[in-house]
Order: C-alpha cells, then sequence, then structure tokens
C-alpha cells in the first residue's frame, strides 16, 4: 500500500511538473493576442502557423489561437510566453519594451518610407541581432510580422499639422519613444491597453489614438466617437511573433525544426494579408463616415521636423552605437 502511495504520489508530481512547464513540452500550443479574429495575423497563425505545425510534427503539437487580448493584457500574454505558461505571443513590438529595450529604435518617426524597406531591415542583419536579446529574456523570436503604418484618429477635428495635436488627450502604447514624439508634439499621451481602448475613447477619457487601419478598423474606433483619421504614417510598427525558448528547447530537433519553418511560413502570409487589406481597412473605416485627412510632402515634412529631436532621446536612452547601426541598416536597405 505505501509503495502504492509512493507511486501515486510520484505520478502527480509528474503531472504538476509537466503542466507547469507548459502548454511547452508537448500537445496543444496556445498562443496569445490583442489582435481580432479578422486580423491579418491572427488569420496567418489560424491558417497557416496551426495547420503546419500539426502536419510538420506529425500531430504531436496543436496550435490553439486566443486573439482579442482572451489570455490577458498584451505585456501579461509576453510575460506568459517567457514563463512558459503559455507557448507564445504575437503583439506590437512595443509590448516587448521593457524586456528588450533595444527594439525601441526600429520606433522612431517617419524612419520607414514604405514596408519594403522595413522588412530588409527586419530579414537582415539588424534583424537577427535583435533575436538573440530576445532570447537572453526567454523569448524566442519566430516572424517579424506587419503590424503596418500607424495613423492618427481623434473626435476633435482634423490634424493637417503639428499644432492641430496641442492638447488632445491621446491613447498610445506604453512605449517611451511613442510617448516622447507626442509628447513633442504637444499632445498629451497615456498608455491604454489596446483591451481598454475602445471604452476610454467611448467615454471620453481620451480623444484620439493613433494605429494602422487594420487595427481601427478590427476594433471599429468609428464607432467610438473618431470623426476624423490623417495618413501620418508616423510610425511603422511590426508584430513580433514569440514563442517559450525553455518550451522550444524541451522539444525534439525536428519538432523544433517544424516550427520554426512554420513560423516561417506564417510571417510571410501575414505580410501578404497585411498588405492586400490595407486598402480595403481604409476603405471600411471611411464608409463610417469617419473623415480623410491626406497630408502633402510639405505637411508631413513638418511632422517630420517637430518629431527629429526624438533622435537625441532615443540616443541618451539606448546608445549612439545602436541607433547609427540601425540608421545604417535603413540607408543600406533604400
Amino acid at each position: 500500500m505505501r509503495r502504492l502511495k509512493h507511486m501515486l504520489h510520484a505520478f502527480a508530481c509528474a503531472f504538476i511538473i509537466t503542466s507547469a512547464t507548459g502548454a511547452a513540452s508537448a500537445g496543444e500550443l496556445r498562443l496569445g493576442s490583442g489582435f481580432g479574429d479578422g486580423h491579418s495575423a491572427t488569420r496567418a497563425m489560424r491558417d497557416v502557423f496551426a495547420p503546419k505545425v500539426e502536419e510538420l510534427t506529425g500531430g504531436r503539437h496543436t496550435v490553439s489561437v486566443f486573439p482579442n487580448s482572451e489570455l490577458g493584457r498584451a505585456p501579461e500574454m509576453v510575460n506568459q510566453a517567457q514563463s512558459g505558461i503559455n507557448f507564445g505571443v504575437f503583439v506590437s513590438s512595443a509590448f516587448y519594451n521593457s524586456q528588450v529595450p533595444e527594439i525601441g529604435v526600429t520606433n522612431m518617426p517617419f524612419i520607414f518610407a514604405d514596408r519594403e524597406t522595413a522588412f530588409k531591415v527586419f530579414d537582415g542583419p539588424f534583424g537577427e541581432k535583435l533575436k538573440p536579446l530576445f532570447e537572453a529574456k526567454g523569448l524566442t523570436v519566430l516572424g517579424f510580422m506587419e503590424l503596418g503604418f500607424r495613423n492618427i484618429t481623434n473626435s476633435v477635428r482634423p490634424i493637417g499639422k503639428p499644432e492641430d495635436l496641442k492638447g488632445l488627450k491621446i491613447r498610445l502604447q506604453n512605449n517611451p519613444i511613442h510617448i516622447a514624439t507626442f509628447n513633442l508634439l504637444g499632445a498629451s499621451p497615456t498608455s491604454i491597453d489596446a483591451s481598454e481602448m475602445f471604452a476610454a475613447l467611448s467615454q471620453g477619457v481620451v480623444d484620439a489614438q493613433e494605429n494602422p487601419y487594420a487595427v481601427i478598423n478590427s476594433f471599429r474606433l468609428y464607432d467610438a466617437k473618431q470623426k476624423y483619421v490623417t495618413d501620418t504614417g508616423h510610425f511603422f510598427d511590426v508584430i513580433v511573433f514569440a514563442v517559450s525558448k525553455s518550451a522550444l528547447d524541451t522539444m525534439s530537433e525536428e519538432d523544433r525544426k517544424a516550427i520554426v519553418e512554420a513560423g516561417r511560413l506564417a510571417t510571410l502570409e501575414q505580410r501578404k494579408l497585411a498588405a492586400s487589406d490595407e486598402a480595403s481597412n481604409l476603405e471600411t473605416v471611411l464608409s463610417h463616415g469617419v473623415e480623410l485627412t491626406r497630408l502633402t510632402p510639405e505637411q508631413r515634412e513638418a511632422f517630420r521636423t517637430a518629431t527629429a529631436p526624438v533622435l537625441d532621446q532615443v540616443k541618451a536612452q539606448l546608445g549612439a552605437p545602436l541607433v547609427e547601426e540601425f540608421l545604417a541598416a535603413v540607408d543600406a536597405a533604400k
């Protein structure tokens, strides 16, 4: 009897340890995100990553995708992936700043002229340099996906010049560089998680926000008093698709390779979807009575000039060598 009790106790402990180390080593791989069901990232995970993982691992692993902040706020989901509570997360690069502050160098305003230049940088030596920094924090990057060019919406007035932002209460991600940028523009930034953004806009806690058209449409921000949109394209944002390094390390080499390959394919598909969805997302936003202000080259240059001092702040925070290396990578990619 005593031996049976010891065996049962050992089995229970093994079960607890297996459960605690994650979604991790076998079976269901849980991915969390704040994006909605129709967002290109969610679709790529469900339609490409999940079936490819199951196919390439011979069914040893399956993937469950939890969009709409079902697993918590973005910072919480990043922490869950770090600890192995959940397998992975795909959210804006801004939500990795506390773990990997160096990613912030890519968040400077008006750096990328187009998505092609951006992805040459992220797919090139500079992007490869960032990946070990994530690994040191317990995260393995499977892909840099497109969140896109961020544009300003608000409930107060059309925005055509930097001065129009003066005094506007604007919701931002908790990103030091984004916040510094909008402080320079005279706005009043407030960090609010995406899961609370619609309510904050609807209730007048903030007047404005900035996001790619895909997010503006996915979150139906036109129903949250956002009457005006300006195509500022001030930041180009990426989605970092990262998974638990400890979970990945427990897998066989064959399964690790399968996960990495599935991540690569999902990333490529998501980028295609994001590019093709951009025009239709804007069209949907405008169909709900939102007024669009398209900036002239001269107006855009005024925003660029007003936010230029952010460069010195980033150099002070992250170091001039990193900033110069990044800017050199951007120039080489043009």
